[in-house]
């Protein structure tokens, strides 16, 4: 398949080599390229998710910083109470 799409081989010496008919080859390339389609599709999806998911980690961390900030300096007044 790959073969055919990158003009290295005719679709009837890929056919030959499988021993397919080219109405067979016809249908697999169909599927193939419909399989690249929806994986660019998912592809943009994912980035999506993952860019989504770096800005709720970018934001924990920030909240975490503040937590630490908040601790440290209620330790540090606790511990003059005392």
């Amino acid at each position: 398949m790959l073969a055919v799409l990158t003009k290295r081989k005719t679709v009837s010496e890929v056919c030959r080599a499988f021993g397919v008919s080219q109405q067979t080859f016809a249908r697999w390339r169909e599927l193939a390229l419909a399989g690249i389609d929806d994986g660019l599709r998912d592809k943009t999806a994912k980035d999506g998710e993952i860019a989504e998911l770096e800005r709720k980690l970018h934001e924990a961390e920030r909240t975490i910083g503040h937590v630490a900030l908040e601790n440290d300096l209620l330790g540090k007044a606790s511990r003059r109470l005392t």
